[in-house]
């Protein structure tokens, strides 16, 4: 399956979660009986609170260091401490266990969709435009970061 880059490369990845999580309550309310968790909802709140302090944390290295966090943004240094010394995208990575929270706490096939399509879409689409920049800023500084940590985990 290939999906239309242009479709998805200008949006930001809140708001493509945003969008995804809009469907989603969408279309529970027109199919609410299709549930797949029962009785765990509230473990949802764990993973989502995980996930969204681990992006706001991540986030704020960032601002620490002092250069953009913006996926189209020029980044004038390559981060690799913090998060970023076990996983080379953990803005992404808490956003997609924010998610993953968010359908255990709902419960039903929608949500537990939209971490999916929230990873296919970062996977295929953002990162790839994201690691060529950063190679053509970067060069051989980010090709070691590259092999010594994974894309997620």
């Amino acid at each position: 399956m290939t999906l239309d880059r242009n479709l998805f490369i200008y949006a930001p990845p809140p708001l493509i979660a945003i969008a995804f999580l809009a469907a989603a309550a969408f279309l529970e309310t027109i199919f609410p009986e299709i549930r797949i968790l029962h009785g765990i909802n509230g473990g949802g709140y764990v993973w989502m609170a995980s996930g969204v302090a681990l992006s706001i944390t991540s986030a704020l290295q960032f601002r620490k260091i002092g250069t953009t966090a913006l996926p189209f943004g020029t980044p004038s240094q390559l981060i690799t401490l913090g998060a970023y010394l076990w996983t080379r995208n953990p803005m992404y990575l808490g956003m997609l266990t924010a998610l993953i929270g968010v359908a255990i706490y709902k419960g039903t096939l929608f949500f537990f969709l939209v971490p999916w399509l929230f990873f296919l879409v970062i996977n295929q689409i953002h990162i790839p435009y994201e690691e060529a920049k950063l190679n053509e800023i970067f060069g051989s500084a980010y090709a070691r970061y590259l092999q010594k940590v994974r894309r997620w985990l």
